[in-house]
């Protein structure tokens, strides 16, 4: 071999290097978006879909047994198609602690009768997490998953007990 290279190994060299560029930019896309909020009140773009928590509620008898958080999330489809929302696509996680599509995890919505969130349309969910109280179990973190064909692409709270303690001073809060 002379070590000069022909106008045919030339093309051929810059295509693969092409190639080989345009394939390593393909794969810095697949890291997924996941914002994370660290407070009630506060919201999330993901997927063209706005999700804000309202509210947080932790309920418990006064010996601490059956502790219930209530999460109040309002979900806003600014999607092209509609949403399918169902326990599937949330989890609720502490120290210790997972709820996700097992019977430690509720979710209800009163402005919704079947699980379908249309374009444009706003729909309010319960996200109800059994045996946890946000107040004494946390850090807890929320997690909505706006369409369960791509999880990487989610919305966060990660939230601490001195942020809900003043959210959680109503009378009804134990």
């Amino acid at each position: 071999m002379t070590g000069e290279f022909s106008r045919r190994s030339f093309l051929k060299y810059t295509a693969l290097t092409a190639v080989a560029v345009a394939g390593s930019s393909l794969l810095t896309g697949c890291s997924g978006y996941a914002p994370v909020q660290h407070a009630p009140g506060t919201s999330n773009v993901v997927l063209k879909v706005v999700s804000t928590l309202d509210m947080v509620e932790c309920h418990a008898d006064d010996d601490g047994s059956n502790a219930t958080t209530i999460f109040k999330l309002v979900v806003t489809n600014g999607r092209n198609n509609a949403l399918e929302v169902t326990k599937a696509n949330f989890a609720v996680k502490a120290e210790g602690y997972l709820a996700d599509q097992n019977n430690k995890l509720e979710v209800t919505s009163p402005d919704a009768l079947s699980h379908q969130v249309k374009q444009g349309e706003t729909v309010t969910y319960n996200v109800m997490a059994r045996g946890l109280n946000a107040l004494t179990d946390g850090p807890v973190t929320l997690t909505f998953y706006p369409d369960l064909q791509y999880p990487e692409f989610n919305a966060n709270w990660e939230l601490a007990a001195e942020v809900l303690e003043p959210d959680l001073s109503d009378p009804s809060t134990t």
